[in-house]
């Protein structure tokens, strides 16, 4: 068994090792090398820093990740790890962060970073016995958007660029690594970005991706709360959509009032929630 970052490996390849692994997945999935190409570039994935293991020059298995720096730490983020069935109960998950944890130490990095879906007892576990804990539940939504009368007095502009630090002052919780500024910001080619305008002044805005059909922020400035400057934000890229489902991930439950607004106001269902995990390093 050989184990080596992911630099020389194809796509392809990849893609292949990928849907074999989620085959049998708690949720189970397959991605086209398109969506694979996507969930690359979306969340910043890194060949060079993403390590697999290799039997006989085959790859088996893999973690898939990115990096940032945000207050002064240098954070790893898991984006995705799989194991081909044959390949299970051999430890490779913990051989991979072997060889790979010394090479991001080189990199000054201090913090790793992942999400395991709530009911996956097993990988919970799994991460807990290699220091990982739990720092966080997030709820994830899908459904269709209902409809909503079209208000006269809100406008509803595409922006042409993330304005960190004014999105910024709407939040009241911190954006899971998919939703995060890093990877927002500059906003990703083909994705949308509305703002919602009551007045002169941006009052909400919501970043849309129409392949994915996928929402991955919408805040709405505390002074303009229950207004219905969500609700048209969310009409908004309902009718970009054309009216077929959407999803939103990982919301941080602490905030009850957004999940009460996508479930009763905007019409989603909380289907699936997961643990944020972090070990330092």
């Amino acid at each position: 068994m050989e184990f080596k970052t992911l630099t020389h490996t194809t796509i392809d390849e990849l893609l292949t090792v990928f849907n074999l692994s989620f085959s049998d997945y708690i949720v189970p999935f397959h991605l086209t090398k398109e969506m694979l190409i996507s969930k690359m570039a979306a969340e910043k994935l890194d060949m060079d820093l993403s390590v697999g293991a290799f039997e006989n020059g085959q790859l088996i298995g893999f973690i898939l990740q990115a990096e940032k720096t945000e207050n002064g730490e240098k954070v790893i983020y898991n984006g995705g790890t799989g194991v081909v069935p044959e390949g299970r109960g051999k430890g490779l998950v913990r051989k991979m962060y072997d060889f790979i944890i010394p090479v991001l130490k080189e990199r000054n990095a201090s913090v790793l970073l992942l999400e395991v879906i709530e009911g996956n007892q097993k990988a919970i576990r799994a991460y807990e016995n290699l220091g990982f804990k739990i720092m966080r539940r997030l709820l994830c939504f899908n459904g269709i958007i209902h409809p909503e009368e079209e208000q006269a007095s809100i406008c509803i502009r595409e922006l042409e660029d993330f304005q960190c630090e004014k999105f910024r002052s709407f939040w009241d919780i911190e954006p899971s690594w998919q939703g995060s500024a890093y990877v927002l910001d500059p906003v990703p080619e083909g994705f949308v970005t509305l703002g919602a305008y009551p007045g002169e002044n941006l009052a909400g805005y919501v970043i849309y991706n129409p392949s994915a059909k996928k929402v991955h922020q919408i805040a709405v400035d505390p002074e303009h709360r229950r207004q219905g400057i969500g609700t048209q934000l969310f009409n908004a890229v309902r009718k970009r959509n054309e009216g077929q489902p959407v999803s939103l991930n990982n919301v941080d439950e602490i905030s009850v009032s957004t999940s009460q607004f996508l479930s009763e106001k905007v019409g989603l269902t909380n289907w699936l929630s997961q643990f944020e995990m972090k070990k330092a390093i």
